[in-house]
């Protein structure tokens, strides 16, 4: 891959960890990883000449890469969110203790800087952003260590030093042009502790432009209607499109309909928001509400 030339100086600079601690405490001492796929993705891992970083494409039995689901490799903060001339659109999560994920060449961010994710939120898609991607598509995605622990500069900054990640407890980027193939994603599979909420016992003030339909389940039965205006939602899933001209949202709310029957815990499409846009999902102060 053509990247080797950028990814030289990214995080090469010899780093004050190594004078205190070996490359493998570092690495234990990391996060919990998963692979940043939905739940049972087959994806195929390759280090080419940058190891420890990798760039991973979907498995050809699966549907394609490009435009395939993001989701943060673990609970953070997002402290980047933005185009760069080389690597395309780029996400990097401070992950705390000096650790953070960076996440290259993404056809769209679906987070902002600042924004709290959990392990499994999904935070943008797949694409091939950027000269260095070659314009195939493909995440290029590293695992670094900032022994300053401020985890506050771009993607590319010195003192900082990429570490080989593990993915559900198997340790990947060992050694360049290495290939680990079907490598499969245990992120978002089970149930997870919902996040705490800032107020309001678990409710999320949202505003509607229109009166939303109402499901038992995201696309699913109808059974009511949630009126125009300022509502309440508890949670959300990723689902089913909802698409009218150029305005689409695959995220669904968990609330309470103003009619129907049942109405409570009942489900609406967040196209149904009045702001923040395609395939946003925000509270009325811009936080993003938090998965279900």
């Amino acid at each position: 891959m053509s990247t080797a030339a950028l990814l030289g100086a990214v995080l090469s600079a010899p780093s004050a960890v190594a004078e205190t601690q070996s490359q493998e405490a570092v690495a234990a001492a990391a996060p919990a990883l998963q692979l940043p796929f939905p739940c049972s993705q087959k994806w195929r891992l390759d280090t080419w000449a940058h190891s420890p970083a990798l760039d991973m494409v979907k498995d050809p039995s699966q549907n394609g890469t490009n435009g395939a689901t993001l989701l943060a490799a673990a609970a953070g903060t997002v402290n980047q969110s933005y185009y760069d001339n080389n690597a395309g659109n780029v996400i990097q999560i401070n992950h705390g203790g000096g650790y953070f994920t960076t996440y290259l060449h993404l056809q769209s961010r679906g987070v902002s800087k600042g924004a709290s994710v959990r392990q499994g939120t999904v935070i943008g898609k797949v694409g091939k952003t950027g000269p260095t991607s070659n314009y195939h598509p493909h995440l290029h995605f590293e695992l670094g260590y900032d022994a300053n622990k401020n985890g506050s500069a771009s993607w590319g900054y010195a003192g900082a030093e990429r570490i080989k990640p593990t993915f559900n407890g198997i340790t990947y980027g060992t050694g360049n042009s290495k290939t680990w193939r079907n490598v499969v994603s245990r992120n978002t599979c089970g149930s997870t502790p919902p996040a705490t909420p800032p107020t309001g016992g678990g409710k999320y003030t949202v505003d509607t432009h229109s009166a939303a339909p109402g499901y038992s389940s995201p696309g699913k039965s109808r059974t009511g209607t949630l009126n125009k205006g300022t509502n309440y939602v508890f949670c959300r899933v990723w689902g089913p499109k909802i698409q009218v001209g150029s305005d689409y949202n695959h995220w669904w709310l968990k609330t309470d309909l103003d009619s129907g029957n049942p109405w409570k815990n009942q489900w609406v499409s967040a196209y149904y928001l009045a702001r923040w846009g395609n395939d946003q999902a925000k509270d009325n102060s811009g936080r993003d509400i938090p998965n279900c």
